[in-house]
């Protein structure tokens, strides 16, 4: 989306090469970049809330403090989600559902236990006065594959991004309990969000980049302000619309600090859990 939209709006007129780097939720990319890449003006390696945790479990030696952050350019809300006929008819419903007894609230996510979307229901848990460890948390290959479960009555609740969710809310199928942030989404309007409802709890997963260890200031800064240019352009909000992802956007030392809290915090929850010592 980024590479199309600098190219769409001509701030960038250079061909741009784009290489996926798999592995441990960037871990195996991070490592790289910083042992072969160091000191390379042109180089953005793309990131988010994943590699984050694949720090916080000890399963990276590297932080962020080992590159160089540029930016965060958009998050995606999650929320959750329940079948058009579940019991649950608001979030006040769930919440009283989940006191009275907290294993008895089925949750299904798109991501492993300690992942991003159990992050969402322990969270939320937490917020609640519940102990996120009686929660049932049934992980699945993908976002997808959780709305599947849902639909089949398996699991009661999708704890999901709004984007994985918006196709079936749309259709009638599912509907939405609240949105994990203190804004509505552009696209599930109708949704309210957990601040909305008296719960002061959100969740967004972040997108952002960072730049190579020891690249030159000069190329820093010209990264940063093109990009910055970027994310105000009809092109980029409709390439945004298209995806159901919001802009929020962090720049050098906003974006340094929120990538150090994020950090932080994650090891805490994930502490708590018993994913961490």
């Amino acid at each position: 989306m980024t590479v199309s939209a600098l190219q769409k709006t001509g701030l960038y007129r250079e061909p741009i090469y784009v290489t996926n780097v798999p592995g441990g939720s960037g871990a195996v990319g991070i490592a790289s970049v910083i042992a072969k890449r160091k000191g390379d003006p042109n180089l953005i390696v793309a990131t988010a809330n994943s590699l984050t945790f694949t720090m916080a479990m000890g399963r990276t030696p590297h932080t962020f403090n080992d590159v160089i952050p540029l930016a965060q350019t958009v998050a995606e809300i999650g929320g959750f989600f329940v079948r058009d006929d579940s019991k649950y008819k608001t979030l006040a419903d769930m919440v009283a559902a989940m006191k009275a007894n907290p294993r008895g609230v089925s949750f299904a996510g798109g991501s492993a236990p300690g992942g991003l979307d159990h992050i969402k229901v322990a969270k939320f848990a937490k917020a609640i006065g519940v102990d996120p460890t009686k929660v049932p948390y049934v992980p699945f290959q993908g976002g997808a594959e959780a709305v599947s479960a849902v639909l089949g009555g398996h699991v009661q609740v999708a704890a999901i991004d709004t984007s994985e969710a918006a196709g079936q809310v749309e259709a009638g199928k599912m509907r939405g309990l609240a949105i994990m942030a203190q804004q509505r989404s552009s696209r599930l309007k109708d949704i309210p969000t957990t601040y909305e409802q008296g719960v002061d709890v959100s969740y967004l997963v972040w997108r952002g980049f960072y730049m190579a260890p020891g690249a030159p200031p000069e190329a820093v800064k010209w990264w940063s302000d093109t990009i910055r240019k970027m994310v105000e352009t009809p092109e980029y909000a409709a390439a945004l619309e298209k995806l159901g992802w919001e802009s929020v956007n962090r720049f050098g030392d906003d974006f340094v600090q929120f990538l150090n809290d994020d950090l932080r915090q994650s090891r805490d929850l994930l502490r708590e859990l018993g994913f961490v010592k």
